[in-house]
């Protein structure tokens, strides 16, 4: 469930009378996500999905996350575009929380992705950062490299109750110093989703994207660091196990769309360990943490921790092809 925040047909009115898109008709909570609180919202000028960003969305960041979907929405890229006030803002604030109104996407993400599923996945996420490559504002990656240190930290108290995270701690420990100093530096680089997993890609009954939505991890990086988060995604089974032919259907089409260098090509392995520790270790952190009162339950770390495994013995980034 993801309306933690209630919003009444009141209250939305109210909103909603800053905007120039007709009187609201409906107004519907979305049942879906784990951060924030969606509402889906038929006015008499269309639909539009209503957005309040919960404690777990830096606040901080939210104009470069609007002023960055409207830039590829724009663009014609398939993104929610935030909706402008009649005064140009992209930013509100209702019951407390801030709030954005932005562009409703058709579409459903995939439930049992295959290989089209995938290509089409690989093919967008090449346009994305095609699309965006010249957006010119700069975020640093809060959820990079530099961050793993004090993840594992965060984990450590909690991890006392299990043998279990003990050792994977131990095990991040060393391949965070690996990481470190063998992580790739000099390959293109510029705004990323950086969360493009199935859930935030919506498609068609034929399986091509007709949405990419929840930009609220996006940032500045390489654009190679990105695809590898997205292989994570795309081409294991939920359990973590490896489908090779997932990963090379999303690689061969974002390629295609995208040609990548033989450094970008060298630097995937070593991405994909990261990326992979990265999820690990923040689902780790909620299952060692979690509230059983909570309506949202922890994702299996181990799930990322057998995708490390995987990448492990991954010599050479062709391998992926």
């Amino acid at each position: 469930m993801a309306v933690f925040t209630p919003v009444s047909l009141e209250d939305a009115r109210a909103y909603l009378t800053a905007y120039d898109i007709g009187e609201l008709i409906h107004l519907e909570g979305i049942e879906e996500g784990v951060s924030n609180t969606n509402f889906k919202v038929e006015t008499t000028s269309g639909l539009y999905a209503l957005t309040l960003f919960e404690a777990a969305t830096p606040e901080d960041g939210l104009p470069w996350f609007m002023d960055y979907t409207l830039y590829l929405d724009r663009k014609g890229y398939p993104a929610p575009g935030p909706a402008l006030t009649r005064e140009g803002q992209s930013l509100g604030r209702i019951n407390g929380k801030p709030c954005a109104l932005i562009k409703w996407l058709p579409g459903r993400w995939p439930r049992n992705p295959d290989v089209r599923h995938a290509a089409s996945a690989g093919e967008y996420l090449a346009r994305l950062h095609l699309v965006g490559g010249d957006f010119p504002q700069h975020r640093e990656n809060a959820m990079g490299l530099a961050a793993w240190p004090g993840l594992i930290a965060r984990c450590e108290p909690g991890a006392t109750r299990s043998e279990r995270a003990q050792d994977i701690l131990a095990d991040f420990r060393e391949e965070l110093a690996f990481l470190q100093g063998n992580w790739p530096s000099g390959l293109p680089t510029g705004a990323i989703h950086a969360d493009y997993f199935t859930d935030n890609v919506l498609m068609n009954d034929d399986g091509h994207v007709t949405g990419v939505i929840d930009y609220y991890y996006a940032c500045t990086d390489a654009y190679a660091y990105d695809l590898a988060v997205s292989l994570n995604a795309w081409g294991f089974t939920p359990g973590g196990q490896a489908m090779p032919n997932m990963i090379s259907a999303f690689l061969k089409a974002y390629n295609d769309t995208r040609p990548l260098s033989e450094a970008e090509i060298s630097a995937l392995p070593l991405f994909a360990r990261g990326s992979a520790v990265r999820f690990t270790l923040t689902r780790l952190y909620d299952l060692l943490n979690h509230d059983p009162s909570w309506v949202v339950k922890p994702k299996d770390p181990e799930a990322f921790y057998r995708r490390l495994d995987y990448h492990r013995g991954i010599q050479t980034g062709h391998t992926y092809f």
